[in-house]
């Protein structure tokens, strides 16, 4: 008994030691964990004192100036182009930029690609809100290649055509093997699928049908109220004229997709088509783009014509003389298109 008594005796004041350690760990433990969360809502508090300040900077930078790509954090500059020397294109209605050194720089790079060019060429370009433009070598003709089916579409559209409307195939284009001009002499389309051939796959057969059925008056009377100095004739269905002249019709189709839904499926047709290797090949990564190319193997011609649903739209028209549709040929139009988007959204808009 006594050594039983003895045993219990000596676990009980075991146990009194051990509870007193665990006691005094949590304890201390707690008292860490404490002053832990304490440091932490004092380092808390800094960084959103610092995140306050950074945020109500950037607001304060924010009303600054607005641009074509958003807001920008510096003031605009003025610019006096008159100023400006050394370049062989042309430019206007550029009255402030956002960063007049990065649009010296923009208009450095454009000068080197058009120096290093070995072949004619010419492009026009124009901002849709400012009207601000740059132009090189806009008053050389070019065959207009494919480039002219657009405007002719758009003409037949804004006439009020019923694009229900039957139009029998009557004739060939030579050494055309596309839609149209594999089906058989009198084969009936409606003027809609002619159309979507047309602008599409740039169906030269499927053109010839829509100047063949319903004429070309209207469509030059169009071109001579927009001031664009050339026509179609009985004897062809494509013709030459500059760049600076497409541009208009292109700034026409613009404005025609913006207002009407006529409009806008041609510049919805114009997003979708089989050959797209130059300037919406660049930009349609970041904006809706509507374009016609045009090329032509015997005269060496290759061009194309783009609106570009930037922030702020602007259309751009390239023609060159080189043999089209090579890795070598579509260059050019990417690097001008390129340059081009930087210099529009560098433009200061009120």
């Amino acid at each position: 008994m006594k050594f039983q008594f003895i045993c219990f005796i000596m676990v009980f004041i075991f146990s009194i030691a051990l509870f007193g350690c665990d006691k005094k760990h949590t304890e201390k433990k707690s008292e860490n964990s404490i002053n832990t969360s304490a440091s932490s809502e004092v380092k808390t508090d800094k960084t959103d004192k610092q995140k306050t300040t950074k945020v109500s900077t950037k607001k304060v930078k924010k009303s600054v100036t607005t641009t074509t790509t958003g807001t920008r954090e510096y003031n605009p500059k003025e610019v006096n182009i008159y100023n400006l020397s050394g370049y062989s294109f042309k430019m206007q209605g550029f009255e402030k930029v956002t960063s007049i050194q990065d649009f010296y720089d923009y208009l450095d790079e454009l000068q080197k690609v058009i120096s290093n060019c070995n072949f004619n060429m010419s492009l026009s370009y124009e901002n849709m809100d400012t009207g601000s433009s740059i132009s090189y070598n806009d008053t050389a003709r070019f065959a207009t290649c494919s480039t002219i089916k657009t405007p002719f579409v758009a003409s037949l559209l804004k006439s009020g055509i019923d694009l229900s409307e039957k139009v029998e195939k009557t004739v060939n284009w030579s050494g055309d093997y596309g839609i149209t001009a594999r089906a058989k002499t009198g084969t009936e389309f409606t003027a809609r699928q002619l159309i979507k051939y047309t602008i599409q796959r740039s169906d030269n057969t499927a053109y010839y049908n829509l100047v063949k059925h319903f004429g070309y008056s209207q469509f030059n009377s169009d071109l001579y109220s927009i001031g664009a100095n050339y026509t179609l004739g009985n004897s062809w269905i494509f013709t030459y004229c500059t760049s600076s002249d497409m541009l208009k019709c292109y700034k026409e189709i613009y404005k025609y997709g913006e207002h009407t839904d006529r409009g806008e499926w041609l510049t919805e047709l114009m997003t979708d088509t089989d050959v797209n290797r130059q300037i919406g090949k660049v930009l349609d990564s970041k904006y809706k783009v509507s374009q016609k190319y045009g090329s032509d193997w015997s005269e060496k011609q290759y061009h194309d014509c783009a609106i570009v649903y930037a922030d702020s739209p602007f259309v751009l028209c390239i023609f060159t003389n080189q043999y089209p549709e090579t890795d070598q040929s579509d260059r050019v139009f990417k690097e001008i298109a390129n340059i081009i988007d930087r210099i529009n959204n560098v433009i200061y808009i009120k």
